[in-house]
């Protein structure tokens, strides 16, 4: 099985300060991995040179089997929910959605079928034509999974997805995710610092403190016979 993500020794300086040094992990389709770590760990670091937001200072890496130094073809691959996404407020959801169809190049017929359909997919097949401005936050979260997927991406990264939704809202997030790899085959990339979390939906764990990988695995790996909240503790409080 051909690996979706293959980073090797992937670094990233500002000045002085290492945010990210010599990460290196591999990821295969239908994963769906917790990127966890306190404020600061190099979560966000990750996400934005795996999406080529940023430049690395070191090592290499591919996305959907594309090399790093290709952007291009990389944002034509990745679905990406940063951790604060702006809307069009005046706009609808299907507006919206059919308006980034056709930036990725869908005809006006393809574009209006994706915007429909993927809107029935993450619930909001009946406030469609509702303008964004009257959305909930949880909505808004639902409606930027819908469009991480209007590409139908190999790779998609979700920096905080349920941040600021009440419990009812988490779990609708978290089973969308679930579907996410389960339905479509993609690899999941899921920036948190909720361990629970990862535990209802991720098979695999990357822990990171101070821009360093301190474990990889499975839940049960990582955890090593104790609870994910002990671990996590152990490796980023050393």
């Amino acid at each position: 099985m051909t690996a979706t993500i293959e980073a090797i020794s992937l670094s990233k300086r500002y000045g002085g300060r290492q945010a990210l040094d010599e990460l290196t992990f591999t990821a295969e389709p239908g994963d769906v991995i917790g990127l966890l770590g306190p404020n600061g760990a190099g979560k966000t670091t990750t996400i934005r040179l795996l999406t080529t937001i940023l430049e690395p200072s070191g090592g290499s890496f591919t996305v959907a089997g594309i090399p790093g130094d290709q952007p291009h073809r990389i944002r034509q691959r990745i679905g990406v929910l940063p951790e604060s996404a702006g809307y069009p407020e005046r706009q609808t959801a299907a507006e919206y959605l059919r308006y980034m169809a056709r930036l990725f190049g869908q005809d006006r017929r393809s574009a209006r079928a994706a915007a429909d359909r993927l809107l029935g997919d993450v619930g909001l097949g009946d406030r469609a034509g509702g303008r964004i401005a009257s959305y909930s936050r949880g909505m808004r979260q639902r409606l930027g999974i819908a469009r991480a997927l209007v590409n139908e991406p190999s790779v998609v990264f979700l920096d905080e997805p349920t941040l600021g939704l009440d419990p009812a809202g988490q779990r609708e997030i978290l089973d969308l995710i679930g579907r996410l790899a389960a339905d479509r085959g993609a690899t999941v990339v899921l920036s948190t610092h909720l361990l629970a979390e990862v535990e209802q939906v991720c098979g695999r764990v990357l822990v990171l403190d101070r821009g360093t990988l301190r474990a990889a695995g499975s839940i049960d790996e990582v955890r090593a016979g104790s609870s994910l909240s002990d671990a996590f503790l152990r490796l980023t409080h050393d």
